[in-house]
């Protein structure tokens, strides 16, 4: 009796990982609403400074500092979010992410991987718990990476396991890269990254993720209410810094203000 004929296999789905339009709506649309505030911002603090208003201006150079730092993480994001993208395929995965590293130039998070990997080039899937961050916040994430046959690395990316991005799972990604290249998901447990050579204590080349030491469980039990305790003194600062740059906007303006930018002061400051 002829043997049955093998069932054909069944073709590997296509899938694409990237953020979706709504996000990069909302991100476009939110950046150029603000934008135009912005570049108005100059010629309000110069109109100010012309006048000798300088007291008046504290409170609009600290709002600018703080719009700055809004406008710069908000385009950051928009950029990340327009170029970031991961795509697996029947025999490939094709990258487009930001590595960083040495070459990356002074904006590591910018300059971008864009790649077609053969499974089976990967020899096998690495992901640890990274402690990024300073003494005054820390913040433990998951690190998802390939490791190449060659010894080369393909950094994936970062996520914090307790809001995990559903645009670009980076653990879930690994996974299915491991699956579909048959090799493992190797877990190397949780590292400690410090500066090579710092300056000032803070600037300076991060170590390789090989080179840095273990953490245990309870260092990174005070890692985390140490970041939770940043965080809400960030928010109350910069709420505080807000507050602070209104009222003496407001309550310290003198009546020459009015009388040199307005024309005339108000009736209740005459």
């Amino acid at each position: 009796m002829a043997e049955a004929a093998k069932a054909p296999e069944r073709p590997v789905e296509r899938m694409v990982y990237e953020a979706g339009a709504g996000r990069k709506t909302a991100l476009s649309l939110a950046f150029l609403i603000l934008l135009p505030f912005y570049a108005s911002l100059p010629a309000m603090l110069a109109r100010r400074l012309v006048h000798g208003l300088w007291f008046d201006t504290i409170g609009l150079i600290i709002f600018s500092a703080l719009f700055t730092g809004l406008m710069g993480l908000l385009g950051v994001q928009l950029y990340l979010a327009l170029r970031s993208r991961v795509e697996l395929g029947e025999t490939a995965v094709r990258i487009t992410l930001p590595q960083g590293g040495r070459g990356a130039g002074a904006t590591p998070m910018l300059h971008f991987f864009n790649k077609e990997i053969p499974y089976d080039k990967i020899a096998a899937v690495e992901t640890r718990e990274v402690l990024f961050g300073n003494a005054m916040a820390p913040v433990l994430l998951r690190a998802t990476r390939l490791a190449l046959k060659d010894g080369e690395h393909i950094r994936l990316g970062n996520v914090n396991e307790d809001n995990v991005d559903s645009a670009l799972p980076f653990p879930e990604i690994g996974a299915k890269i491991a699956q579909r290249a048959g090799v493992d998901v190797v877990d190397a447990g949780t590292v400690r990254r410090s500066i090579e050579k710092p300056v000032l204590k803070f600037f300076g080349r991060k170590t390789p993720t090989e080179s840095s030491p273990p953490l245990s469980d309870a260092e990174k039990v005070e890692i985390n209410s140490r970041h939770s305790r940043a965080m809400k003194y960030l928010v109350a600062g910069m709420a505080a810094l807000v507050v602070a740059g209104i009222a003496i906007d407001v309550f310290t303006a003198p009546r020459t203000s009015f009388a040199i930018i307005g024309g005339s002061a108000p009736s209740g400051k005459r």
